[in-house]
């Protein structure tokens, strides 16, 4: 098997080589300002990563709007991954995961009342349209935008995963990254997530030395961690049975910590059903869920794979269905949020 290993990657290395030298001219070309960079002029604030996904932005998307959107306008702007629409669109009642994406759609259903929530591939006239149609409206938070280089954020977050951060990690096909490490140097704030309840302080500040190695002068570093909320039905009842078998629905980018999790309780995990990343389920996949179980088996999934699914089930099997919703907890929370405001200060933002 080594050999073999050894082989693929004497063959894919000139793939490996030819992504890096693509990216590091592109991204050259940016910083040399032969391809310009746009900043608008409403504050923007950027969750992205440099990995292909899993690093928990969805909720650090929420963990902003919860902490912003009480005393400001605020917008979201997603490309809306995806989904089988095109261009601008703005998420309303008639909205599903199919015409503005997974992560949109579930920051619609949760935030509808407080926030405009918005999908554009192009994120320049996406900011541009926001305000177009929204005078008032004070913040842009861009969802997964650090490599959205025509668009220049006033505070780019970066989201490295704990369990493997960008550091020890390595482009496709090698690794899971999809931007070259160096770009941390984009980043105003890391945010180490997904960490253990228990990290000593002598490895956080191991941890940030490796980050400054490619940041721009010891950037802040901040450790979040996932905080599971109770299991939660749409149907009109919560009716979740602990005592009854479960089968654990996922498709997301590592659903390994959602499974462990439930595996760490006392529940009956009867059967796995993993899917990849993003995708888009079919009446079919429900079917054939539903069919490899017997009726009282109850599947539990992702807050965001629930979105996808909840249009398509009918009212008794929506019974059946249950996910658990998470947040964030970020230690230091106050030196977080004053970091935040400081920069909402410094754009010179009125309050409500």
């Amino acid at each position: 098997m080594k050999v073999i290993f050894y082989l693929l990657k004497i063959i894919l290395f000139p793939l490996y080589g030819l992504y890096y030298a693509v990216i590091f001219l592109r991204n050259w070309l940016f910083d040399a300002g032969f391809i310009k960079s746009i900043s608008p002029k409403v504050l923007t604030i950027n969750v992205g990563n440099l990995s292909l996904g899993g690093t928990g932005k969805t909720p650090h998307v929420e963990y902003l709007v919860r902490l912003l959107s009480d005393k400001y306008k605020v917008s979201t702007l997603s490309r809306g991954y995806g989904r089988k629409t095109k261009g601008f669109l703005l998420a309303d009642e008639q909205a599903t995961a199919q015409t503005i994406g997974d992560e949109p759609m579930q920051y619609y259903l949760k935030f509808k009342d407080k926030i405009n929530v918005v999908v554009c591939e192009n994120r320049v006239e996406g900011v541009d349209e926001i305000q177009k149609k929204f005078a008032d409206n004070q913040i842009v938070i861009l969802d997964d935008a650090f490599q959205h280089r025509k668009i220049a954020p006033h505070l780019n977050l970066l989201l490295s995963d704990y369990n493997k951060t960008f550091y020890e990690d390595s482009l496709v096909p090698f690794g899971r990254l999809r931007d070259i490490r160096q770009s941390a140097k984009r980043a105003d704030v890391v945010i180490i997530t997904k960490c253990p309840r228990q990290i000593t302080e002598q490895e956080k500040e191991n941890i940030r030395r490796e980050v400054w190695a490619y940041t721009k002068a010891e950037v802040s570093v901040f450790f979040s961690k996932i905080s599971y909320q109770e299991i939660t039905s749409y149907a009109s009842k919560n009716n979740f049975d602990a005592t009854k078998n479960i089968g654990v629905l996922t498709a997301i980018a590592k659903p390994e910590a959602f499974i462990k999790y439930l595996s760490d309780k006392p529940l009956k995990i009867e059967k796995n059903f993993d899917f990849p990343d993003h995708h888009a389920f079919s009446r079919k996949d429900i079917d054939k869920v539903l069919g490899e179980s017997n009726e009282s088996l109850q599947i539990i999934t992702t807050e965001k794979d629930m979105v996808k699914l909840k249009p398509q089930l009918s009212e008794n099997e929506i019974k059946r269905f249950f996910y658990v919703p998470i947040e964030i907890e970020i230690e230091n929370k106050t030196a977080f949020d004053a970091l935040i405001n400081a920069e909402i200060n410094t754009f010179i933002l009125p309050s409500k």
